[in-house]
């Protein structure tokens, strides 16, 4: 996968969205945001890791101030530049370069760069779902998604008490595993973005179809809203 162009292509669908009609438009995945303070976000994002990748520094995060748009109807071309700017920094940068991440390692530039791809493209499926039907997460950028997500968060997902959970993906030949040790197993079935959407808190349980003891998945349920705040 190019990471630059997975980010790019995601950041200009999400810049693309809004203007000055739609800008107060609720998200019902992020019920607290409007589709302005998406953009916001996903631009305050990109500003931070195109510092912290420029200052390639893994011991402490950059320190720096975020940039904000003046407007919104400047939103979208305010996104294009932080977008820019994290391209610019990935590119000139190389990947093994020291970058401070918050998950711990890898703590290299192209690690923050294969986050930045899963972080636009939720932020995308986001936007679209808050002016109507969102596009599903394409199939390779769900499939590196699911393991990232469980290797981004696993000191939390390492805390809970769960079965042996089984991710069944209906169109790609990967399958995921959490507390690959335990004695019962649950099996999780759905196409790699519903799957995806489901870990990111974005896709009730109900989308899916679950073999096994359904109530062992409670408590991966109710973490998922920490684990991913």
């Amino acid at each position: 996968m190019n990471h630059v162009d997975e980010i790019a292509r995601s950041s200009e669908r999400i810049a693309s969205l809004i203007t000055e009609d739609n800008f107060t438009s609720q998200v019902p995945s992020c019920p607290e945001w409007t589709l302005f303070d998406l953009v916001s976000h996903i631009g305050e994002v990109q500003n931070f890791w195109s510092h912290s990748i420029l200052e390639a520094i893994a011991d402490v995060p950059w320190p720096g101030g975020v940039s904000k748009p003046d407007s919104p109807g400047s939103a979208g071309k305010w996104l294009r530049v932080q977008t820019q700017s994290l391209i610019d920094a990935i590119n000139s940068t190389a990947v093994t370069s020291p970058c401070w991440t918050w998950w711990g390692d890898p703590q290299t530039a192209s690690a923050v760069a294969r986050h930045q791809v899963q972080e636009a493209e939720l932020h995308r499926w986001d936007g679209e779902l808050a002016l109507g039907k969102p596009n599903s997460i394409p199939l390779h950028i769900a499939t590196d998604g699911i393991p990232e997500f469980l290797h981004v968060h696993r000191f939390a997902i390492q805390k809970l008490d769960l079965p042996h959970i089984h991710l069944v993906s209906s169109d790609a030949k990967d399958n995921w595993h959490l507390n690959d040790g335990a004695a019962s197993t649950i099996a999780v079935n759905g196409n790699a973005s519903d799957l995806l959407l489901f870990l990111s808190g974005r896709l009730p349980i109900d989308k899916l179809r679950v073999t096994g003891d359904s109530k062992g998945l409670n408590t991966l349920i109710d973490a998922l809203p920490e684990i991913n705040t």
